[in-house]
């Protein structure tokens, strides 16, 4: 049986390099993709075979795994399987990329899997969000405008230590409106206080919008290899446009560096006003991901959707 440990921020350490290289860009193989979430999905981790296994809960309290990163991952799939018998588990695949699925297919007969489109990733050109040319961009082009004639005393600063505490003081402002019986909000508030806390040990970098002495948004992020992956956007909507200005910025400010090809700006849970807003930048791929279950049966608990 495999040891599975509950993930704990001071994991970061470990698991880290499990996450290089991220060929799938997922922002899910990411440290602030996984550590975030770790406490809200339930994360557990075990190295097998030298692979670094996640187990979670997303599937209404029925614990799903995924899949081996390492260069061993067929020796470690046969220890998953053993794992699973020992506890009397069906063995279902979480937040599986493209690139996985041959694997699972080929040694699962019975593969079976379902895409989660509320979570696929937004994947655009750095350079097409730097430039914000042609018709696909002009409402956000618009959208700049207006809050540059409205706020002419604005300015973007990269967070740095002497401007953090006015960022964390942003940050406890919005958490003090956040519906308190939303777990996905007051998770990501408690994450967003970890993030600002421990920038350092996350590998995270960002940037703040301010008008005048206040912060008005504000951005947090990491880079793996080509990529660019937002994890956290946050702004005061009171200023028109300001969610434009606050990802024009950002890319002008981190973007615009020639390693840098693609930003990743994680998924939209299935919000349809986040979805059309992250459509209308004109995403170069959708990434998607999926469930699987490798059982001939597919258990009831599959057909509902991820943890409310």
């Amino acid at each position: 049986m495999i040891i599975f440990r509950k993930l704990e921020l001071d994991d970061i350490p470990l698991v880290r390099p499990y996450f290089y290289p991220n060929p799938q860009r997922i922002t899910d193989l990411t440290v602030g993709g996984t550590f975030i979430w770790r406490d809200y999905f339930e994360y557990e981790y075990a190295v097998a075979a030298d692979c670094l296994i996640f187990s979670m809960v997303i599937f209404e309290q029925h614990r799903a795994y995924t899949v081996p990163l390492g260069f061993r991952r067929e020796e470690a799939l046969a220890l998953l399987e053993q794992h699973c018998r020992d506890i009397g588990e069906p063995l279902c695949f979480c937040i599986v990329g493209e690139m996985d699925l041959p694997l699972l297919s080929a040694r699962y007969p019975e593969f079976h899997a379902v895409a989660e489109r509320d979570y696929f990733d937004y994947l655009y050109e750095a350079q097409d969000l730097l430039k914000l040319e042609g018709g696909q961009h002009k409402a956000t082009r618009n959208n700049i405008k207006r809050f540059l004639r409205s706020t002419p005393d604005w300015r973007y600063e990269i967070i740095n230590q002497d401007n953090i505490e006015a960022v964390r003081a942003f940050a406890v402002e919005q958490e003090c409106d956040i519906d308190r019986g939303n777990r996905t909000l007051v998770e990501e508030a408690v994450k967003i206080r970890e993030v600002l806390d421990h920038m350092e040990l996350y590998d995270a970098f960002g940037g703040a919008l301010f008008v005048g002495d206040r912060v008005v948004g504000y951005s947090l992020a990491e880079v793996e290899g080509d990529t660019i992956y937002m994890h956290i956007e946050k702004a005061d909507i009171s200023f028109r446009g300001v969610y434009q200005m606050l990802v024009s910025e950002f890319i002008k400010a981190f973007g615009s560096r020639p390693d840098i090809v693609y930003i990743n700006r994680e998924d939209d849970a299935g919000d349809p006003g986040l979805r059309q807003s992250k459509m209308t930048y004109g995403p170069v791929a959708l990434l998607a991901k999926y469930s699987v279950y490798t059982c001939s049966s597919r258990p009831e608990w599959m057909e509902r959707s991820y943890a409310d």
